[in-house]
């Protein structure tokens, strides 16, 4: 089935074959152990390393429409009725609109603002609640 690849380190956002197995994830996110981030009401959940905070010299990435910022690589599938994987329901291109691969930076007060480094040279700045 396809599913979303998010990668920080390359920022990029590809799709990829998943064959159902969870060992899979582990591979692909390359973590030890995973959590799952709900991004929207329709069953879509980001898989990202559940010790991704703990680890140094960290990537992130921002979806828009959660939260705060998620650490390391991600990997989008949906859910089915019955809590099943099944292919999400966002496109790739989709998703590829909606993240952002961002870099925290604190500030003199302690601070954490969010930096994004545009293709234009431009950059955009994020603040979130609690991250």
């Amino acid at each position: 089935m396809r599913a979303i690849h998010i990668d920080p380190i390359h920022r990029s956002v590809a799709s990829v074959e998943y064959s159902g197995d969870y060992q899979q994830i582990y591979h692909l996110i390359d973590c030890d152990t995973f959590d799952v981030a709900r991004i929207n009401n329709k069953g879509d959940g980001i898989f990202v390393d559940d010790e991704g905070l703990y680890k140094e010299h960290q990537t992130f990435f921002y979806i828009e429409g959660y939260p705060q910022p998620l650490a390391g690589k991600g990997l989008m599938l949906g859910t089915d009725a019955s809590g099943e994987s099944v292919e999400p329901t966002l496109s790739t291109d989709e998703v590829r609109q909606r993240v952002h691969f961002v870099t925290p930076l604190r500030t003199g007060n302690g601070n954490i603002v969010w930096v994004e480094q545009l293709e234009d040279g431009v950059v955009a700045t994020y603040m979130f609640e609690g991250a």
